[in-house]
């Protein structure tokens, strides 16, 4: 009597665990071809976070300096089209683009990590991503400050900025 309740139980389980595995199968989906990095791009943004980040201190010590942007009548903003940009940041002593309007390139339109900015009258810089560019994910840079001592380039400061979809 006992091994029969213990063969019945036996099987319950499995019974129990096998039910439990098959509806634990997930669907496969076609995520299809991977968007353009150019379209996830161009829009108008305007900025939502500014972190300065210490990059000499060991802890990496950072500074929320969203408040001094708005404070200001207006956000600072950015317009991406094919290859232009243009900002707006009337009344700022920190301009993050160099000029109101250049031109930009990824480094690598299928997989890019920079930003290269060719301001109008000025020198052209990099930015980094932080995450990626697609229509429906925020805009995210990093701008690497640097001092120089004795000839070579330290990395002093950062500035994490993100931006939302205006």
């Amino acid at each position: 009597m006992r091994i029969m309740k213990n063969i019945k139980m036996s099987f319950v389980l499995s019974l129990s665990f096998l039910l439990a595995l098959s509806a634990c199968k997930k669907d496969i989906k076609e995520i299809g071809m991977p968007g353009s990095k150019v379209e996830g791009i161009k829009a108008s943004w305007v900025l939502t976070k500014a972190i300065q980040v210490d990059e000499l201190s060991l802890t990496k010590e950072a500074a929320n300096i969203y408040g001094y942007f708005a404070s200001s009548s207006k956000l600072p903003n950015i317009t991406f089209t094919d290859t232009t940009y243009s900002v707006d940041t009337t009344g700022l002593d920190l301009n993050f683009f160099g000029a109101a309007t250049g031109t930009w390139a990824f480094d690598d339109p299928e997989f890019p990590s920079t930003i290269t900015f060719n301001p109008e009258g000025a020198s052209s810089f990099e930015l980094k991503l932080n995450g990626p560019i697609r229509p429906q994910d925020n805009l995210r840079l990093s701008k690497e400050v640097h001092k120089w001592c004795k000839g070579k380039a330290t990395w002093a400061m950062s500035y994490n900025l993100e931006f939302k979809r205006n």
